[in-house]
């Protein structure tokens, strides 16, 4: 069992989810930031919470000897809109500011006949993946060769999968309030995490349940497997 802390200080860190991908185990952070879950050598833990920017540790020999692990994440900055500020002098008197000139529109690439990205946003994974596969120019792309030999691309497709199908679960995962998941489906606050994980990871029809509108569905899903979740922790534990 590792033993673990989250070291911010400055904003809440109780109930974040903490949970071990390569194990399809997960928990939530006390209201000190501490938490723990069990681990193996070379296992990959992912920590989530709105605030913040996910992330992702990669337990090492000398992490799973230690036995314990503090680390600080890095709060999710939304990025506000640019304001163009205009050097133009107003006098504060509305019908002489009426008569100010329109300021220019701001340069459109698009417009001027450049290319413009229109593909979809990629994750941080992805974008290593793509990264790590392209080239930025040269007659040979040496570092994708490189990165296919030493299995560093294979690692990245794999890390891109893990992402995708943790932001998959999750959006399952809240389909349903927390409320529901403890007394109707009887499954304790810490675990629901780990429940979503057992009921959605890597099980394309249960996925495919989740992203329709049919409430009535969902809940018909998850009330057949709650049972099999806590009977499936029983023999676990």
């Amino acid at each position: 069992m590792l033993q673990g802390k989250v070291l911010n200080d400055s904003i809440e860190t109780s109930y974040l989810h903490i949970v071990n991908l390569t194990m399809r185990k997960g928990t939530i952070t006390n209201d000190g930031g501490s938490f723990s879950i069990p681990v193996r050598i070379h296992d990959t833990l992912y920590i989530s919470a709105i605030q913040f920017q996910h992330k992702e540790i990669v337990i090492s020999q000398q992490i799973f000897k230690n036995g314990q692990i503090t680390f600080y994440l890095d709060e999710e900055v939304s990025e506000l809109e640019e304001v163009n500020i205009s050097d133009i002098d107003l006098s504060g008197r509305l019908g002489s500011d009426m008569n100010v000139p329109k300021l220019e529109k701001p340069f459109d690439p698009a417009a001027a006949g450049l290319p413009v990205y229109k593909g979809k946003t990629l994750t941080d994974e992805e974008k290593k993946l793509y990264t790590a596969t392209h080239t930025g120019g040269g007659i040979v792309p040496i570092d994708p060769i490189v990165n296919w030999i030493s299995g560093r691309t294979k690692m990245l497709k794999r890390r891109v999968a893990i992402s995708n199908m943790e932001i998959r679960v999750q959006k399952a995962r809240n389909k349903v309030l927390d409320s529901v998941y403890i007394t109707t489906l009887n499954i304790p606050a810490n675990l629901i995490d780990d429940f979503s994980h057992y009921v959605y990871e890597n099980n394309n029809s249960t996925l495919a349940v989740a992203s329709k509108d049919d409430p009535l569905a969902l809940m018909e899903l998850l009330l057949a497997k709650a049972p099999e979740y806590r009977k499936f922790k029983e023999l676990n534990e």
